[in-house]
Parts: C-alpha cells; sequence; structure tokens
C-alpha cells in the first residue's frame, strides 16, 4: 500500500497529466459531476488545493474558503496555477506535525490525516473525471486506486457532501471500479 502523502503526489500528477492536455475547445465540455464543465472541475481541484494550503497554515475554514473564492483561481494559465497550487498543499501536509494536527474544515474540525485521505480521495477521483469529460485516458495508477479507495473508507464520517454510490460493484472488481462506485459514477 502506498504512504498517502505519496499518493496525494500521484494524484495530483495524473491530474495534471489530464490538464496539459485539455485544449480550448473542451473547456466548456460537461463532467460527470452534475453541472459542472471542465473550466469549473479544473477551479474546483486547483480551489481545493489552495483551500487546503490555507487550513494547513492555520487559516479558519470560513476564511480559507473566503480567500479562494475571492480569487481568481485560475488565471491564463491553469497548469501553472495547478502546479503552485500543488507545491503549497504539499509544504502543508509534509510540514512535521501536520497530520496529527488538526484542521478546521467545513464538516467540523478534522484531523490532518483525515485532511490528506479526504485530498487523496478527492483529487483522485477528479482526474479521473477530468479524463471522462475530455476523452482522455482513464485509466489511473492502480496503487493510486488501491489508497484512495482505502482512504475513503477510513474515513470515520464517511465522504460526506451527498456522495451517494453506485453500489453496482463487489470486492471482486478492480480498485478503481470500486472507487467510482463509491463516489457515484461508473467505469
Amino acid at each position: 500500500m502506498v504512504d498517502l502523502l505519496d499518493a496525494l503526489d500521484v494524484a495530483t500528477s495524473e491530474f495534471r497529466a489530464r490538464l496539459a492536455t485539455i485544449d480550448a475547445a473542451q473547456w466548456g465540455a460537461p463532467t460527470p459531476c452534475d453541472d459542472w464543465d471542465v473550466r469549473y472541475l479544473v477551479a474546483h481541484v486547483v480551489g481545493g488545493h489552495q483551500f487546503a494550503s490555507l487550513v494547513l497554515d492555520g487559516s479558519s475554514a470560513s476564511d480559507a474558503f473566503g480567500a479562494v473564492m475571492a480569487s481568481s483561481v485560475l488565471g491564463p494559465d491553469p497548469l501553472l496555477d495547478h502546479d503552485e497550487m500543488v507545491a503549497r498543499q504539499r509544504l502543508g501536509f509534509r510540514r512535521p506535525g501536520s497530520l496529527s494536527s488538526m484542521v478546521d474544515h467545513p464538516a467540523g474540525p478534522i484531523s490532518g490525516a483525515d485532511f490528506l485521505a479526504m485530498r487523496v480521495y478527492d483529487v483522485t477521483v477528479h482526474a479521473w473525471d477530468l479524463a471522462r469529460a475530455t476523452g482522455g485516458d482513464e485509466r489511473l495508477d492502480g496503487e493510486l486506486a488501491d489508497a484512495a479507495l482505502a482512504a475513503a473508507a477510513a474515513l470515520e464520517d464517511g465522504l460526506g457532501f451527498g456522495i451517494v454510490p453506485v453500489g453496482a460493484t463487489s470486492a471482486d472488481d478492480p480498485a478503481l471500479a470500486r472507487l467510482l462506485d463509491l463516489s457515484g459514477r461508473q467505469l
């Protein structure tokens, strides 16, 4: 099993690889996320990296959310925006003590470790969403799918945010199929 800190690096790399292939005509394409186009999906992920870096630095969830919403998350170079926020998020999660510390989150105070699990899950699933929306490669690193599935299953309060599993997979199915099923999606 891959370490979750390493899994987040792999997840952000998987997302980045798909982001790098987007052409101008694809930004308005629909995604598997209801009412989200590709631009909104990318802004959600990049804004999530920014939010994570802020709360890991001690901001309240409210202040961090306000800062993300007040900023232009995506500028003229979304790939650069992604890379900058990934670097900031990575520093926050890899700071000594960050995983054992509590962070403020919209769902309430959670450990840095639980927040890391949420980020691994979110970025992994959205890497697949981005591939699906743009006709890209939907395959994800097998160890990443395993890690994201285990991370989601380990969250005490579940995934929240209205995510409803499809319920069409079994333990015999590949990890990616089970992860997508858990997140309300299907291969």
